[in-house]
């Protein structure tokens, strides 16, 4: 096999080739400068009022530019990013990180068409994503009929079916083998609350959205693709709907003891009902299952519940239900359309440890992440002097551990290190794809990236490095270039796709980067230190302080301030928590160390000064088509992230500074200035 190393020769050769000059680059940094100044101007609205809404003011204008210019390609994966809003944490708007995949999509697209570039591996890409193209269309009815619910009988909507030999249980442990997940109940392999290098299996509820009724417009829509008719689909989706409301209430059940650990042999006699073991064989094809290993099952009160729910409806109901679910995962999996960038970001998904290797390769430079880790650094050493201030007034043995924790903290570029490549190219060496089937091709590459999760469970991974993300291969999506931080790690995770524009150029201003970049940096490093975040200790185990801090009467008061301020938008307080302190962090990092702050802009002059042209960047990375009154009271529920106007509203309302540089007088308007004005950190 010609290893993924060679294929990297070859797209470093071809990017040398295409490098700018020394002459070309400086004219390329004025041209950049300008564009992004240019830019900003264009997208303000000078009728609006700063201080009655900033965002109105910053981005009155986007919606008429971007009509004008962009493409129906820009607007359709803007609409595909947000409809994915709901299962995954995105720190920048939909419109933005649907800009910037589109871009890596083309850069990918590109490497998949250039023969010259050849290795295993790269072959395998092409095969998916030529059989991808040739769809027509997309089906989903070909999945039931290569995957059946058990051995012992079909899907319910097909010949074949037998409800007395239908095992839900059974079923569920085939589809988790092929990637379904949190369908009724959750299975997660993932690092040890007391060791965070070893890995246990994790047994709990789902999540409050993922057990939200779809709807029966959606079910129907389903139903139909595999070939119901419309009256059958009516009628299978009245019934799975009113089963899908009881189990939505279960939820509402509290589990009042938390997490247990038992032996897989003893759950099967403390929780019979469950029968765990049938869950567990469907996993467990290439190895021996071990009765005496050890999991975590939490919510028990919870599984009980569904255990008789299942019980008292009939096998049609369930399976359907299942289906369903199923059928939702897939058209999730496979491609939005057949095109290039509905094909290419199926294949992301698909294959995601190659694909983010690739997507480092087109986008690394070595400049840019030269700066991107001294911007973290710099940040990282801010918070730091924040910390040691002790605004909240903590005992000393409390802040010394929050002080080793932030220590502990890093940055990674890219989903790999390199002393990881000989795991990326062993993965690689199990990829079959079929020249025959597409339908195939997906099932066998889901089911891998299970398989690959699980064996963290019988690795001997404590010599490896602490940055090691590896139990992230099944959920991350090399499709999202969205950063993320990673708790048991205490890592801060950036995709090498958010190095380009908007968010990031080797040419845009120090400004620019601060207010950009730096605020994504600092958002995330903020989660290591929100309610959840501080459950984490230095090595990433969930033993921190959160108990002794949560007493802290200065904590109380900021922790109540915040849950006042918080009357709509985001319910998720740790979102909104990380926004102030990446604002705050951001802001004193770049203008602390400056004396001619108050000094025009060289580029926008004589309109702003650094300090308000700071604001006007931060607003405008959130510009975007959005609007509050598209906010639905279901979203609110369970969106993280406020709707980027009030996210931009209520974090600059939360800042002193802001309402000072604009001359917003709380006498005058009370939208613009919280009182009083929030702080933890």
């Amino acid at each position: 096999m010609v290893t993924l190393s060679l294929v990297a020769c070859l797209i470093f050769s071809l990017s040398w080739r295409t490098t700018l000059t020394t002459c070309r680059q400086t004219v390329a940094s004025r041209s950049i400068k300008q564009s992004l100044a240019e830019q900003l101007l264009s997208y303000i609205d000078p009728k609006a009022r700063p201080c009655e809404n900033f965002y109105q003011y910053a981005c009155g204008n986007w919606l008429q530019q971007h009509q004008q210019h962009h493409s129906p390609h820009h607007r359709h994966w803007a609409r595909w990013v947000r409809g994915r809003e709901h299962y995954q944490t995105q720190l920048l708007p939909s419109h933005t990180l649907g800009l910037i995949d589109h871009s890596v999509n083309k850069k990918l697209a590109l490497l998949l068409r250039n023969r010259n570039e050849s290795s295993y591996i790269l072959e395998q890409m092409r095969l998916y994503y030529r059989y991808c193209k040739r769809l027509k269309p997309y089906n989903l009815k070909k999945y039931i009929n290569l995957l059946p619910p058990t051995n012992c009988t079909q899907w319910s909507v097909g010949r074949g079916w037998s409800p007395e030999r239908f095992d839900w249980i059974s079923t569920l442990g085939r589809l988790r083998l092929h990637g379904l997940n949190g369908v009724l109940l959750r299975e997660d392999v993932l690092p040890r609350w007391d060791d965070s290098r070893s890995y246990s299996i994790y047994v709990n509820k789902p999540s409050r959205h993922e057990t939200l009724p779809m709807g029966q417009g959606a079910m129907i829509e389903l139903l139909l693709d595999i070939g119901l008719t419309k009256r059958k689909a009516n009628a299978l989706a009245r019934m799975v709907d009113d089963f899908e409301r009881k189990l939505h209430r279960l939820q509402e059940l509290e589990d009042d003891e938390g997490a247990h650990e038992m032996q897989l042999g003893y759950l099967d006699t403390y929780l019979p009902q469950l029968r765990w073991l049938s869950f567990m064989r469907q996993l467990s094809i290439d190895f021996d299952l071990d009765l005496h290993s050890t999991l975590f099952i939490e919510n028990i009160p919870y599984l009980k519940a569904l255990c008789k729910l299942v019980d008292e409806e009939s096998p049609d109901t369930v399976c359907n239900y299942i289906m369903i679910k199923w059928l939702a995962f897939l058209k999730q999996e496979g491609p939005s359309d057949i095109s290039r960038d509905g094909c290419i970001a199926s294949l992301r998904r698909a294959m995601p440890l190659t694909s983010s290797w690739l997507v480092g390769q087109q986008f690394s430079d070595p400049e840019s992440e030269s700066n991107v880790r001294s911007l973290f650094q710099r940040l990282k050493g801010r918070f730091a002097q924040i910390l040691a201030k002790n605004q909240m007034r903590l005992s000393q043995p409390i802040l010394h551990i929050l002080q080793q924790k932030l220590h502990a903290v890093r940055m990674q570029l890219g989903f790999f290190q390199s002393e990881e490549m000989e795991y990326v190219e062993q993965y690689n060496d199990r990829v079959n794809l079929s020249g025959h089937s597409f339908y195939a091709n997906q099932l066998l590459l889901l089911r891998l990236r299970v398989e690959e999760n699980h064996n963290l469970l019988s690795s001997n991974l404590t010599n490896s490095t602490r940055s090691s993300i590896r139990y992230l291969t099944e959920s991350w999506e090399a499709s999202n270039s969205s950063p993320l931080y990673i708790r048991p790690r205490n890592l801060l995770f950036i995709p090498y796709g958010l190095l380009q524009l908007p968010v990031w150029h080797r040419n845009i201003t120090d400004l620019q980067r601060y207010a950009v970049m730096g605020f994504a940096l600092a958002h995330e490093m903020a989660h290591g230190f929100d309610l959840s975040g501080m459950d984490y200790d230095a090595q990433g185990n969930i033993i921190g302080p959160v108990e002794e801090i949560g007493d802290n009467r200065q904590f109380q008061l900021g922790l109540n301030c915040l849950q006042q301020q918080m009357t709509t938008g985001s319910k998720w307080i740790d979102e909104t928590l990380a926004d102030y302190v990446a604002l705050r962090l951001t802001y004193e990092s770049f203008f602390d160390s400056r004396a001619d702050t108050q000094k025009p802009s060289d580029l926008v002059k004589p309109q702003f000064s650094q300090r308000k042209l700071f604001f006007i960047t931060f607003a405008q990375i959130f510009c975007g088509r959005t609007a509050v009154s598209t906010m639905t009271s279901q979203s609110e529920d369970h969106l993280k992230h406020a709707v980027d106007e009030l996210r931009v509203m209520q974090t600059l309302a939360n800042f002193d500074e802001f309402s000072k540089e604009f001359n917003c007088d709380t006498r005058h308007s009370v939208k613009m200035q919280f009182s009083p004005q929030c702080r933890l950190w």
